[in-house]
């Protein structure tokens, strides 16, 4: 409250909404002179009146550009006929076009409907034949899974080559094995000369030292 004005003497205004009159209120304090509702409901009936004025303004206005626009499009069906010069053709649409102020000119284009039609074939065989593709590759994999769990596909599929052999193998160790220390994957034989047969190492191998096994785990059974 305004500090020595009386409760019945407080500022009152009138609702823009329901046309009744409100007093001053606390909340208001600060922003008293842009207040014109008394209420919340009131203040939500304003802001969707003016939301139904804006669309009806913006529908009206998309409507005249529509119409418009749907009107130049008959005019270009109906020109096509009478001009047998595409470029001709296109000078009046822009001169049309310039004065009616629609668009941009520049966008303007008659497309060749067989040109069209022709693309859109080719386009849609491509998709057809990426389609076919990837549908058979589908099928080759998923026998060759079923093959591999019944005992009937490639033994080699899975196997790793040893790294100082180069054999393809369904089991490899690896290991240091010389002063580079760098890990290496043997198989069987090979892990035999270069630990002496000895999981740990033995003194006649000095660099070596067990890293783990691998297996193929898509190994025939």
């Amino acid at each position: 409250m305004p500090r020595g004005v009386k409760k019945e003497n407080l500022p009152v205004k009138t609702c823009v909404v329901c046309g009744r009159p409100f007093n001053w209120r606390k909340k208001w304090e600060k922003v008293w002179d842009e207040v014109t509702t008394c209420s919340k409901s009131c203040n939500r009936k304003r802001k969707e009146k003016n939301n139904r004025t804006t669309d009806d303004i913006n529908i009206g206005g998309k409507e005249s550009d529509s119409d418009e626009k749907e009107q130049l499009s008959n005019d270009i069906d109906f020109l096509e006929s009478d001009f047998d010069d595409k470029e001709q053709l296109l000078d009046s649409i822009r001169d049309d076009m310039l004065t009616l102020n629609i668009g941009n000119v520049e966008d303007i284009k008659i497309n060749d409907d067989d040109g069209d039609d022709s693309s859109m074939s080719s386009e849609s065989e491509t998709i057809t034949d990426v389609k076919a593709k990837r549908k058979a590759e589908k099928k080759r994999k998923k026998a060759e899974r079923r093959a591999q769990r019944e005992g009937r596909g490639d033994p080699t599929a899975g196997q790793k080559q040893c790294t100082l052999c180069s054999k393809s193998v369904n089991l490899l160790i690896r290991c240091q094995h010389d002063k580079s220390l760098d890990w290496a994957m043997v198989c069987g034989k090979c892990w035999i000369g270069v630990s002496g047969g000895v999981v740990d190492g033995d003194d006649a191998h000095p660099y070596y030292r067990y890293g783990g096994l691998w297996k193929n785990r898509r190994a025939q059974t």
